[in-house]
């Protein structure tokens, strides 16, 4: 089941064992309750295990001696046992963990945070429910849309959270700065993110008052951890009706390497399902990912990350604000390389290190016209954590951003517009347990930006209290700052950065099978980029004197044991959002916000079937939109959205092997979602400004994986 929604091929390889002492056994807590994902290991050296599902655990040893057994798990006191390995060739051992102050029962400052993770016990969601949510199409972005906090916006498929737009949102993975995080898109035409969810452990998705940590993101952090060392040699390949894909995993004893390449293109689907877009080159692309884990010492892990990525795509765009059919080619080529190394310094302190590059590229051709854009992004980082005591953290630390943008313009003359900024930063927070009830964090970031010549000092709050066994009320607050958006630094550098303020308040009840989260929050704006006209080519046409509001109410319900073999849960969304920014006459609901917001995802194994089902139901009331055959500004709004996309998981055996056969279906209704419209520039014959609607690209999408593990 963990190959639903990516499409793998791996290569059969085997590993030399060498160990001569067999240990196994399980590991529990003091209710006799498995612990999954416990890690087991003897002590100095690299031999271990992480226990399955179930608790199990296996390993072999070549080493003699007395040896000293130790089993962690997040949330509970590590185990130690003196092993003589000696003694006997085979030892089963039965390990029991009792909590510590990190469990459950204890306070965590949550407040503005959802978190999705294979390892932790108190989290919201697993990367598996990142993975097997239909709507989502196998998208992390797409799966975090169905967490309350986000808006629905169709026609553009990235984050938008709060109010927020989606330049917003910022992406980080393992803690550095990912630059380009969705695929290249065509107007009015949805993307998707560049990864895929099976590559992480975990997602750390914050809607507000996020951490010091981060900075440069007005709304919203997404901070993706990659897997750690894999422990076992695998493969599969998988066929699809937009493509196929091969992939491969091969481990030694303290190393591992997966390496992946797909090949996707939508000829097949575009047939099979009803387009709403007259496409002159079907999209299609190739990618290739590389993931290297290495354990140094005794504590360290080396990790390295890349990814590839060239597509195109064609179609004939309907341009109503100029009457005109226009024949739009997109090229684009995106590469991102990414290494991190993480170890204990003694026994309270901890390094976290990490390099960054990002590059990226795309070739817009317009008719006869052409527009080259190209990125760069370069990050070094820095931060320690000092471990002070069981009830005092203290983190720090300074990162370095240097990123350079060039646009070249074809278009009745050629035109070239670039700049570089450097942005260095530097942060700590303190974080402090008065009791087990009550905790505080306190924390500062101060970021200096050379093409805007500021410089930022802003404070982070957040602070959490035990209201009961399963329940806690958190607040949270501070200030936030980000650079204009890269198409007005082009034209306008003398600008500075935009600000918001964000304050939080939230209250959850969390057991292992239920949450219950209810979130109230307040924003503001201010320094928003305004001007006269978009494009603008006078500097002097950019100002700072934009401003905003947004404040609202999310909800979250998640059950697992009330219905039987069943696990649903229910995000819904209030906001009240307005602004006065870019060219707005008057400060108005931006066309992106819709008040209310709803998902209900529901998910159950049909055991006898061995087929595994899901299905999502998404509404989002009316959006504005303006619309010039009437007076007034944002006079009119759309229908209201819904969908509802459903996903079969059928678990079999293909030529003697394990296999897959994944069946999703997208908008199955086949509601015709309008997301806004384009208006003429100038008024017809009869004085009326024509309009074209804003649909998604298809009515209904069919996809079918078929995957076979080697």
């Amino acid at each position: 089941m963990r190959t639903i929604f990516i499409i793998l091929v791996f290569f059969l390889i085997q590993a030399s064992i060498f160990a001569q002492v067999q240990v196994s056994g399980k590991v529990t807590d003091s209710r006799n309750a498995p612990l999954p994902g416990t890690n087991v290991f003897l002590k100095d050296s690299y031999d271990g295990a992480t226990a399955d599902s179930l608790g199990h655990f296996s390993f072999k040893t070549g080493l003699k001696g007395i040896r000293q057994l130790s089993a962690t798990f997040i949330g509970y006191k590590p185990f130690l046992l003196n092993l003589d390995l000696d003694s006997a060739r085979t030892m089963v051992l039965n390990i029991v963990l009792d909590e510590s102050d990190a469990q459950i029962s204890e306070v965590v400052i949550n407040a503005g945070a959802f978190e999705a993770s294979d390892k932790k016990k108190a989290v919201i969601l697993k990367m598996f429910d990142v993975a097997t949510t239909p709507s989502a199409q196998g998208d992390i972005f797409g799966a975090l849309c169905t967490l309350p906090g986000v808006q629905k916006v169709g026609e553009d498929g990235r984050v938008f959270v709060r109010g927020g737009e989606s330049y917003e949102t910022q992406s980080f993975l393992d803690g550095m700065l990912v630059s380009t995080p969705y695929l290249s898109k065509m107007p009015d035409m949805p993307t998707r993110g560049r990864f895929s969810p099976l590559l992480f452990s975990g997602t750390l998705f914050s809607t507000g008052a996020y951490s010091a940590e981060f900075g440069q993101a007005l709304s919203s952090i997404v901070d993706m951890k990659t897997n750690s060392l894999e422990t076992e040699d695998k493969s599969s390949i998988s066929i699809m009706t937009v493509g196929a894909m091969a992939s491969t995993t091969k481990c030694w004893k303290n190393a591992s390497l997966s390496l992946s390449g797909d090949f996707l293109t939508s000829g097949l689907s575009n047939v099979i399902n009803k387009q709403q877009v007259d496409w002159t080159k079907s999209p299609a692309g190739v990618d290739g990912t590389l993931m290297y884990r290495q354990k140094t010492g005794k504590t360290g892990m080396f990790k390295v990350f890349g990814t590839l990525n060239h597509s195109s795509s064609g179609m004939i765009y309907p341009n109503t604000q100029t009457g005109i059919k226009q024949d739009i080619l997109l090229n684009s080529s995106n590469v991102y390389l990414n290494n991190t190394y993480n170890s204990m310094l003694g026994e309270k302190w901890m390094i976290k290190s990490g390099l960054a590059w990002n590059y990226d590229h795309q070739k817009f051709d317009l008719d006869k016209d052409r527009i080259g854009t190209n990125q760069k992004m370069f990050q070094v980082k820095l931060q320690f954590i000092h471990n002070i005591n069981e009830q005092t953290e203290l983190k720090f630390g300074a990162d370095w951003v240097n990123f350079s943008y060039e646009q070249n313009i074809r278009m009745g003359g050629n035109y070239r517009l670039p700049f570089t900024n450097n942005e260095l930063s530097g942060f700590a927070e303190l974080e402090y347990k008065l009791s087990k009830k009550f905790a505080t964090r306190l924390g500062a970031r101060i970021e200096n930006s050379s093409l805007l010549s500021e410089t930022t000092l802003v404070p982070r709050l957040s602070a959490a209290y035990k209201t009961g066994n399963h329940s806690q009320f958190s607040l949270a607050g501070g200030y936030f700052y980000q650079n204009p958006e890269n198409d007005y630094l082009k034209f306008a550098p003398q600008l500075k950065p935009e600000k918001a303020s964000h304050a939080v308040m939230t209250w959850q009840y969390q057991t292992e099978q239920k949450t219950f989260r209810v979130e109230g929050y307040l924003k503001k704006y201010a320094d928003l980029v305004k001007f006269s006209q978009p494009l603008a080519t006078n500097p002097l046409d950019y100002s700072n004197t934009g401003s905003g509001h947004a404040e609202g109410i999310d909800l979250f319900w998640r059950d697992k044991e009330s219905l039987n073999l069943s696990d649903y849960w229910i995000s819904y969304s209030w906001i009240n959002a307005r602004r006065n920014y870019k060219d707005y006459p008057v400060s108005a609901i931006p066309t992106y916000v819709s008040e209310h917001n709803l998902s209900v995802v529901y998910k159950r194994f049909f055991e006898p079937l061995r087929t595994y089902a899901s299905v999502t139901y998404s509404f989002a009331s009316s959006r504005p939109f303006h619309d010039p055959n009437f007076s007034g500004f944002m006079n009119a709004k759309t229908q209201p959205y819904n969908d509802i996309s459903l996903s079969l998981t059928y678990i079999m055996e293909m030529f003697g092997k394990q296999s897959v056969m994944h069946l999703m279906v997208n908008n199955i209704a086949g509601f015709d979602n309008v997301y806004g419209y384009n208006f003429s520039k100038t008024p017809n014959a009869a004085g009326k400004y024509e309009s074209t609607p804003i649909k998604s690209p298809f009515v209904r999408q069919i996809i079918l994986l078929v995957s076979i593990m080697l």
